[in-house]
Formats: structure tokens, sequence, C-alpha cells
């Protein structure tokens, strides 16, 4: 159930990510607002290591369902793309809501994927 757990987790961040991308958006002239990101991935990959992973769970080094990444909500305090201090740039957000609604569609069809096969062990 690993695999469950990853995807869950992954669209579990995939909503997190929308709710800031909305709230990045809803700020965009709100004056010394700085835009926050969802990392994930980055942190997913780190702990994958540069062997990657199984979802088996017979080595120590797999992720378990226990160990599963927690997702860091950052803030990007580095720039200012307008005078008033605010950093959202309005067409990066977009193009990340866009993007993020690709991902959430793959990990919804992945799982369908998975409980169609398991429906179909299941009555066959």
């Amino acid at each position: 159930m690993a695999a469950y757990d990853l995807i869950k987790q992954a669209m579990d961040v995939s909503a997190t990510r929308s709710q800031l991308i909305s709230s990045n958006i809803a700020n965009v002239n709100t004056a010394n607002y700085k835009a926050k990101r969802v990392d994930f991935e980055n942190q997913l990959n780190q702990a994958m290591g540069a062997d990657g992973f199984k979802l088996a769970t017979t080595n120590k080094r797999h992720l378990q369902a226990d160990d599963l990444v927690t997702p860091a909500i950052k803030t990007n305090t580095d720039t200012s793309v307008k005078k008033n201090g605010n950093n959202v740039d309005l067409d990066v957000e977009m193009m990340n809501q866009a993007t993020n609604g690709l991902y959430y569609s793959a990990l919804v069809s992945q799982l369908n994927g998975r409980y169609q096969m398991m429906n179909y062990v299941l009555n066959h």
C-alpha cells in the first residue's frame, strides 16, 4: 500500500500547492507580500538518494508509510517584483496553477489505474 500512500501524499501536496498559489494570486497587490511555494519534489529526491527507491519494503532505506516526506512551505524573500516590496508575478502564478492542475490530473489518473487493476484482480 506504500504506492497508494505516496500518491495520496502527492495529491495532498498538490492541494496545498493550489491553495498557496491562490493565496499568492489574491495578494498580488498587497504591499511587502512574499510569494510562497511548496517544496516537495526536492525533498522527495533527497529521500530517494542517488540509488532511487522501490516501493517494496524489503530494505531499511525504502520509504515506509510512516517515513513519507513532509512538504515544506517556503517564502521567497530574495526578490521584489514591484516597488511596494511584493514579489508575486501573476504570469508565473498562473503558469504554476496550470502546471499543478496537470500534475493533480496525472495523479488522479494513476490512482484510478491502480484501482482498476485491483478491481480486475478481485473480480476475476
